[in-house]
């Protein structure tokens, strides 16, 4: 690993920063910007690229939520880890199905907060190789409803000639959940609605994360090898990956709603 990582972590007890400063000082690949302060946590976030934030998720004036929207609307590839304490817990993982990479329960350990770090440079780093070597089937999806950023979050979609609509689950996620356990999938004849939840998979550590569905509609197909296999299958989600085929109710209205 060659690439010098710029981290960012946001903590109002001066001991939590001292503590990441001393564990993470020793690595040559990380840069590291540690304040307690929330209006400088705003500006840096405003006028610097970050790969990589760590932030409280409760603290006075701004929370790790807000934090994680700002992140996210400057550079929606920064990984962003929550530190929460365990009364904090159910919040922190909403904070990862609105798009935060994982989060350290305090009192967190050296090794795991190395490791959670480690994940996340991997992670960076695939997406980047990826996006470099992109096939001519996954820029085709990507290109006409891919990579949105608020309704159907981490879906691609491609409408096909007979009016349905295939939609998938992209790359980025995949390669922030590591290899997985479980999915789970809606049922042919299922009716879904524009940003309920319709996929849900869990992580060999047992991390859920939960995808809200794009579009409203009828589910015509599901892909069943995503079922069986979903580690064999997501190895080309924007291809054999889909997940299912969707007759929309009202496409050309709902597809106005969907983040770009």
């Amino acid at each position: 690993m060659n690439d010098i990582y710029n981290i960012l972590v946001i903590d109002d007890e001066k001991i939590v920063l001292d503590s990441i400063a001393k564990i993470l000082k020793n690595e040559p690949n990380y840069l590291l910007t540690l304040t307690q302060s929330p209006e400088e946590s705003k500006n840096l976030i405003k006028s610097n690229h970050y790969h990589i934030i760590l932030t409280d998720l409760m603290m006075p004036e701004i929370d790790g939520l807000e934090i994680l929207k700002m992140a996210k609307e400057k550079n929606n590839l920064t990984q962003v880890i929550m530190i929460t304490g365990y009364a904090t817990i159910n919040t922190a993982l909403q904070a990862m199905q609105l798009g935060a990479f994982d989060y350290l329960s305090k009192p967190f350990t050296k090794d795991e907060l190395k490791r959670v770090i480690q994940r996340s440079v991997e992670s960076i780093s695939k997406i980047s190789t990826e996006s470099s070597s992109k096939s001519q089937t996954e820029m085709k999806r990507e290109g006409q409803f891919g990579g949105l950023t608020g309704i159907g979050k981490y879906c691609w979609l491609m409408r096909e000639d007979d009016g349905n609509v295939l939609i998938g689950i992209e790359r980025s996620l995949l390669y922030s959940i590591g290899r997985i356990q479980t999915v789970y999938l809606p049922s042919k004849g299922d009716e879904i609605r524009q940003g309920s939840v319709f996929f849900q998979l869990f992580s060999n550590d047992l991390r859920a994360q939960s995808v809200t569905s794009p579009l409203s509609g009828i589910v015509k197909e599901v892909n069943q090898s995503v079922l069986d296999d979903p580690n064999n299958a997501l190895t080309d989600p924007y291809d054999t990956g889909w997940l299912i085929r969707l007759k929309p109710e009202n496409f050309d209205e709902e597809v106005k709603l969907l983040g770009r």
